[in-house]
C-alpha cells in the first residue's frame, strides 16, 4: 500500500526561479501545495494554475498577521521558506530591503510556523554565507560563515533565526549554490553563456577566465530540497553540483554542446568572485542519498528546455 503523502506544504517565493521548479516537483509527486509570492507575475507556474492541488497566493512575507491566518486556513504541516530579496538590481541599492525581506520575513515565517504548530521548516540559504575567499576548498557545511556582502550577512542571519527555533521544531538549511536552469535571468553567466552561444555571439568573460565556482542544474536543486523533507534529517546542508569548473571552462562546455561558433572574449574587466570556490557535499550523499548530475548533463538538458521554447 502506497504511503500517504503529506498535504499541506506552503512554498514562499513559489513564482521565483527555483520556488517555481520545487512547486512543479511536489505537484508532480501528488503534494498540495500552497504557493505565495508578492508578485503578479505567474508565468513560471502557469502551467500549475489549473491543478487542483496547487494554490497560488500574493502575499508578503513581512506580514506576520497574513502569514498566520494562511498557515491557519491551510492547515500548513511543511513549509519550504525560499522567498528572498536577491543581491541584484534595485535591491542593491536597497540594504534595508534585504534585511526586511530576508532577516525580518524569515522571523516571522517561523514564528508563524511556530504558532501553529508546523511540523517542518526548511529554509533555502545560500553559499554567500561562507567567507570569501574560502578558507580551504571544498567547502564544507563547517567551514567559517563570514559573509561579505549585504546578502550574505542577511541569509545567515536567517539561518541563525532557524538555529534559534530549531529547539522547538524540525529545521531544515539547506545552502544552494550556482543554481542554473530553464525560467533564470540574465544576472547569472550560465544563462548568459548559454544565449551567446545559440546566437554565435562572442561570449564574454570577466578577469582571466580562471576563477571557479559550483554550477548546479535546476533539477538537483528541486531534487535535494524534496529529499530533505522525505528522508526526515534535520541539520544543514549542502546543496550544489559538488564540481569545481572555472568560468572559462563553464564557457567552452557550453559552446561544445551547442556546437556553437561562438569565441571566447576576455573582458579584463574586474570580477567580484576572483577566486576558486565550490562546495563538498558529502554529507548531502550520505544522509539524503543526494546524487546531482554532472555539469555537462546538467547543461544539455538545460540548452533542450531552452530549444524546446
Amino acid at each position: 500500500m502506497q504511503k500517504k503523502q503529506n498535504k499541506n506544504i506552503f512554498v514562499t517565493g513559489a513564482t521565483g526561479f527555483i520556488g517555481s521548479h520545487l512547486c512543479k516537483e511536489l505537484v508532480k509527486k501528488k503534494y498540495n501545495v500552497v504557493g505565495l509570492s508578492p508578485s503578479d507575475d505567474f508565468h513560471n507556474v502557469k502551467t500549475l494554475l489549473k491543478q487542483k492541488n496547487f494554490h497560488l497566493l500574493k502575499g508578503d512575507i513581512r506580514d506576520l498577521d497574513f502569514l498566520k491566518r494562511t498557515m491557519r486556513k491551510y492547515n500548513i504541516e511543511i513549509i519550504f521558506h525560499l522567498a528572498a530579496a536577491l543581491p541584484h538590481g534595485e535591491n542593491l541599492k536597497d540594504p534595508f530591503l534585504l534585511f526586511e525581506v530576508n532577516v525580518r520575513g524569515t522571523l516571522n515565517l517561523l514564528t508563524a510556523a511556530h504558532l501553529n504548530k508546523v511540523k517542518k521548516f526548511i529554509y533555502a540559504s545560500s553559499s554567500s554565507i561562507y567567507s570569501e575567499p574560502p578558507q580551504y576548498l571544498p567547502v564544507d557545511e563547517n567551514h567559517p560563515t563570514r559573509p561579505s556582502t549585504i546578502y550574505g550577512i542577511s541569509k545567515l542571519e536567517g539561518e541563525l533565526y532557524c538555529n534559534a527555533y530549531s529547539k522547538v521544531m524540525n529545521v531544515v538549511v539547506l545552502r544552494y549554490c550556482g543554481a542554473y536552469g530553464k525560467g533564470q535571468d540574465e544576472h547569472y553567466a550560465t544563462y548568459r553563456f548559454v544565449k551567446q552561444a545559440l546566437k554565435n555571439e562572442p561570449i564574454t568573460i570577466y578577469g582571466d577566465g580562471k576563477q571557479s565556482s559550483d554550477f548546479t542544474y535546476i533539477g538537483d536543486i528541486a531534487q535535494g530540497t524534496i529529499l530533505v523533507m522525505e528522508k526526515n534529517k534535520p541539520g544543514i546542508y549542502n546543496i550544489s553540483s559538488g564540481e569545481e569548473t572555472s568560468i572559462k571552462n563553464l564557457a567552452k562546455k557550453i559552446i561544445k554542446i551547442t556546437g556553437s561558433q561562438s569565441k571566447i572574449i576576455l573582458t579584463n574587466k574586474n570580477t567580484n568572485r576572483p577566486f576558486r570556490f565550490f562546495l563538498d557535499i558529502k554529507k548531502a550523499r550520505k544522509i539524503l542519498g543526494y546524487y546531482p548530475l554532472p555539469l555537462d548533463k546538467g547543461l544539455s538538458k538545460y540548452i533542450l528546455d531552452i530549444k524546446r521554447k
